[in-house]
């Protein structure tokens, strides 16, 4: 979750540095710091589904 966050907060200051028109930040690199971000917590949340649901098929389990 750590790097998740990092990935976020990185993201989000290439984006703003971009907006403030830093010449060492280029789209490109502010737009694979983004997508690199979307991608880590869609990741994180896929793992969270799974382990609902497991969690969920232990609890239907009959004992």
């Amino acid at each position: 979750m750590k790097s998740v966050s990092r990935n976020q907060q990185s993201a989000a200051e290439l984006q703003r540095q971009f907006q403030l028109e830093n010449p060492n930040v280029s789209l490109e690199e502010t737009m694979i710091a983004m997508n690199k971000s979307q991608i880590s917590f869609s990741a994180a949340v896929q793992v969270r589904n799974r382990l609902v649901q497991a969690y969920e098929q232990i609890m239907n389990m009959p004992v």
